[in-house]
């Protein structure tokens, strides 16, 4: 999926008069002239094309070194650069001496507009330094090289005002996006310690029901059936949420439209069978969950406001409903400060994982270490503890989740066992222990069986144990309304419930196998890195 942010801000100027053309390039999904080593050939762009105006996302750490050397690039063709996202965000003076000429703080497509007043001239586009002060947000380097922070700017108050992300600016795409990203709310009313949305955005805001229903119309017109709400929390807002669950499944009814949703969520949405009610109404088939930690002290260390035990609980009842994503940091840095924090050894945290798995009966996971991003709290405070890994040593590229960036031996472990088993945990997960790798390759035995007997005795397991089920909750039903129900909910409620898990299976084990040939492809390139032996060094 393409970032959704920058086309949102290309979108407000699509149409400003100094604007022939505006297109934007996914390097992570292109199919254009290419350069002798497979990239994108800005150069052979810029000839045909020349941009005056460059703007790059700056929102993820570990791919700023690769943003900055095209920056340095479109610089060298005479464009100015603008950048805006959450590390440039932080990090303002490093980004205006990598390539970029304008760091825009917060959201940007207010600013943009009051930066083509200042930079445009007679339908060109130049780097107008003394005009930049009069725009806020922003950071730049004036003629004698000092840097100038404008001061904060006042957040976007109403998101209906701004024109709809047009996502069919990305131009050279190599494939159909796997599904519409849609970003209807900003900010996050929680605080995490490792997060930096709170900081970046405030609290959450939203556009109207209408405007996100527009949007969901306009891709599904365009043959498009999966969607995914990037909403740090989707539900946020419960009201809002469940109205525009509730338009959404109207329009694919009205329209026999196909339409599967995705949405992040925190697992308080189990509390509100309205709001499940009306996600399983649009077509929500899959929850993501950053569940983080399957330990209490961890947690509290985060800030979560949640315990495991409720997060089993809730995390029960919501696989009854739809698929389950699970998001989670491995070894959280304890806080040195905090009256209590986790004396768990790594094998041990690595149990309270598994056995957490199988509790809250998750589908799908994935296993970071922590990453102490720009801007966060998490980065200060372990800047400040002195335990952040060097730069030189470890850089940006590192910063995804798949590499140890701090030092963890203060709390007594090891860097090497804390950097591989989150990695050991996947490949348990989607590739087996040893005895399976060797004698199920790829799954076959499973497919095997599921192709044969398999089917049968699925159906009738799963038949039985929820028939037993339904019998048992309707007759207490029955018990206190004292009147019978239709006898033939008795089989068909069970059957379709039987289906569903049986569905459910297949769709687990397919997900497995294709994940065990990335997770295999993934392990080879982490060992080819070398980063074992740098962090041994370290």
């Amino acid at each position: 999926m393409p970032p959704v942010g920058i086309l949102s801000v290309m979108s407000q100027i699509l149409h400003h008069p100094c604007c022939k053309e505006v297109y934007a390039i996914d390097e992570n999904n292109y199919s254009g002239p290419q350069d002798n080593l497979g990239r994108p050939d800005h150069a052979y762009l810029q000839a045909r094309q020349p941009a005056q105006l460059a703007l790059f996302y700056g929102g993820m750490s570990n791919s700023v070194p690769r943003m900055f050397s095209v920056a340095r690039q479109y610089k060298e063709f005479g464009a100015v650069t603008i950048a805006g996202g959450s590390h440039v965000d932080a990090l303002p003076r490093e980004a205006l001496s990598s390539g970029i000429d304008i760091v825009v703080h917060g959201e940007g497509e207010e600013t943009i507009i009051e930066l083509l007043t200042v930079l445009a001239d007679n339908g060109d586009v130049a780097l107008n330094r003394t005009g930049l002060a009069a725009v806020s947000g922003i950071s730049f380097l004036d003629e004698n090289g000092n840097y100038v922070f404008t001061g904060a700017r006042q957040p976007i108050c109403d998101l209906n005002e701004l024109i709809d992300p047009d996502l069919t600016l990305v131009k050279f795409l190599n494939k159909r996006w796997s599904a519409i990203p849609i970003n209807r709310g900003r900010g996050c009313n929680w605080k995490c310690e490792f997060c930096v949305v709170n900081r970046q955005y405030g609290r959450y805001k939203s556009m109207s029901i209408e405007k996100a229903l527009r949007q969901v119309i306009k891709y599904s017109d365009l043959g498009y059936k999966d969607f995914f709400f990037t909403d740090d929390n989707f539900a946020q807002n419960t009201a809002e949420a469940i109205a525009l669950c509730r338009a959404i499944g109207d329009y694919k009814r009205k329209f026999r439209k196909k339409i599967n949703i995705i949405v992040q969520v925190r697992t308080e949405v189990a509390e509100n069978d309205k709001l499940i009610e009306a996600m399983r109404w649009a077509g929500v088939t899959l929850l993501a969950i950053g569940y983080e930690s399957p330990i209490n002290e961890e947690l509290r260390a985060m800030r979560k406001g949640v315990t495991v035990e409720k997060l089993i609980a809730r995390s029960k009842k919501l696989s009854n409903y739809f698929y389950l994503h699970g998001m989670f940091i491995f070894g959280y840095p304890a806080n040195k400060n905090a009256q209590e924090s986790t004396s768990f050894t790594i094998g041990e945290r690595a149990e309270c994982f598994k056995k957490f798995f199988k509790k809250s009966r998750i589908d799908t996971i994935q296993l970071l270490n922590a990453v102490p991003l720009p801007g966060s709290e998490l980065r200060a405070r372990l800047e400040s503890e002195g335990r952040l890994l060097p730069l030189s040593t470890v850089g940006w590229d590192k910063y995804d989740g798949l590499f140890l960036c701090y030092d963890p031996r203060p709390e007594g472990l090891e860097p090497y066992d804390l950097q591989n088993t989150p990695k050991m945990l996947m490949k348990k997960k989607y590739i087996g222990g040893f005895i399976s790798r060797k004698l199920n390759y790829g799954n076959w035995l499973n497919w095997v069986y599921i192709a044969t007997i398999g089917f049968l005795i699925q159906f009738v397991v799963f038949y039985f144990r929820w028939f037993l089920r339904y019998l048992l909750e309707k007759q207490k039903i029955r018990n206190t309304l004292r009147h019978d129900l239709p006898i033939h909910t008795f089989f068909t409620v069970p059957l379709a419930n039987a289906w569903r898990d049986i569905k459910r299976r297949w769709r687990n084990l397919f997900i497995k196998t294709y994940a065990g040939a990335i997770a295999k492809r993934w392990l080879k390139e982490y060992q080819s890195s070398e980063y074992i032996n740098t962090l041994r060094q370290l």
